[in-house]
């Protein structure tokens, strides 16, 4: 063999060898679709519909979420602690605050979240108690999640349960959390598939015009999955971070060391904690960048405020800042930023990734986009497969009719 021929070989052994895994990555691809799809298409519809939950919830219960706002707006709220105190009274005295949605615009009420216990589930159902700011009058409560009747709860959170437990207790939030990654995976072969192997960049992003349907089915497949790949790839990284929180912490601390929730307790004291006003004041003062997005009441004894804010952070993004202060000295004990680049600040990207919050209304509106991508991808994948299905059966019976002896009866 001369040594023109050696480079030959080499190429035509390194062609074999990519399109043994080109077949690997489609297997993968097909099956990860034909098994995940249905799943992903309900995960997926039910996502675009929560990226705008708090715009739906309002649209269908306007007299628990709107209020009358005076002239002066936010400078009309009555103190803090005050509204806080009005929704403790509307609710048994042995609940248990979980956190208190912030009012987004003037016209909105305070949103608080409370687990009741349930004596007849023996588990705390969640209540919510609205507020209106500028009288102190409660504008309503109702159930949010039921620990006894699926279909008790309020539509919005309904929708919260099929999307990340496909409405399936106990097992349905870590099965939610397995396809996550799944479907990662999937997104993946995709792009690998998609690759132009020829160098043709032009061609890959386009859609061949006019074409058959065939044709034109796989263009609309190929590119709906392309042009959201990076859309898919954060919201699925973020995806298993909210359902398999424990095991998606255990992985980013192999690059970089969390520190637990539990270690910005309180100092215990025996004196009054700092009100409401004045835990809000500190954040604000401490980070007037921000604007608050939601705050999580201290538990008694040990627990610290944390206050949730939304920040811009250039290029038109917004990260979400954790803010933790101690509920009886007023001490920020730790302030968890997306720039700090340690584990804390990649936790912190993962919401706002997730809701799209990170880049506004036009991030939550490509949030939106992708969820309803999925049952595209399924529908348009299913149909590529079948026809290929088709063409193959085509193409067997013509090798068998060929290799017929000719004139037999």
């Amino acid at each position: 063999m001369t040594s023109i021929g050696l480079p030959r070989v080499g190429a035509a052994r390194r062609q074999v060898a990519l399109w043994s895994w080109r077949k690997i990555w489609l297997k993968t691809h097909l099956w990860l679709g034909l098994a995940l799809g249905l799943f992903l298409s309900v995960i997926g519809l039910t996502g675009s519909a929560l990226v705008f939950f708090q715009e739906i919830d309002q649209a269908l219960n306007p007299q628990l979420r709107i209020v009358a706002a005076p002239p002066e707006g936010r400078a009309g709220w009555r103190p803090l602690e005050a509204i806080a105190d009005t929704a403790r009274r509307a609710i048994p005295a042995d609940s248990y605050l979980g956190w208190c949605y912030w009012p987004q615009k003037d016209d909105q009420a305070f949103l608080f979240y409370y687990r009741v216990d349930n004596p007849q589930s023996g588990k705390p159902d969640t209540r919510q108690v609205f507020v209106d700011p500028y009288t102190l009058k409660v504008t309503g409560t109702r159930v949010w999640h039921s620990s006894t009747n699926l279909f008790d709860d309020a539509f919005v959170a309904f929708l919260f349960k099929l999307h990340y437990a496909l409405l399936v207790s106990g097992i349905g939030d870590v099965t939610v959390g397995i396809i996550a990654i799944l479907a990662f995976v999937s997104t993946v072969t995709g792009v690998v598939l998609w690759w132009p192997r020829n160098g043709k960049w032009r061609n890959a992003f386009t859609v061949k015009w006019p074409a058959r349907s065939e044709r034109l089915n796989y263009d609309i497949h190929r590119l709906a999955g392309l042009f959201l790949a990076p859309i898919a790839l954060a919201v699925l990284l973020s995806g298993v971070h909210f359902n398999l929180p424990q095991q998606f912490k255990a992985v980013v601390e192999l690059f970089s060391a969390l520190t637990e929730p539990e270690r910005y307790q309180s100092a215990a004291s025996d004196s009054a904690h700092f009100t409401l006003d004045e835990a809000v004041a500190t954040a604000t003062r401490s980070f007037p960048d921000g604007r608050i997005y939601a705050v999580t009441m201290p538990k008694p004894r040990d627990g610290a405020y944390i206050v949730n804010q939304l920040f811009p952070i250039g290029w038109g993004l917004d990260g979400r800042r954790t803010i933790y202060i101690d509920q009886f000295r007023g001490d920020i004990l730790q302030a968890n930023d997306p720039l700090s680049g340690d584990g804390d600040g990649f936790i912190q990207w993962q919401w706002p990734l997730h809701s799209g919050y990170v880049y506004g209304w036009p991030g939550r509106i490509a949030v939106f986009l992708f969820g309803l991508s999925w049952p595209l991808l399924f529908v348009t994948g299913v149909i590529r497969w079948l026809q290929k299905r088709r063409a193959q059966s085509v193409a067997k019976e013509r090798r068998v009719n060929a290799q017929s002896p000719s004139g037999s009866f």
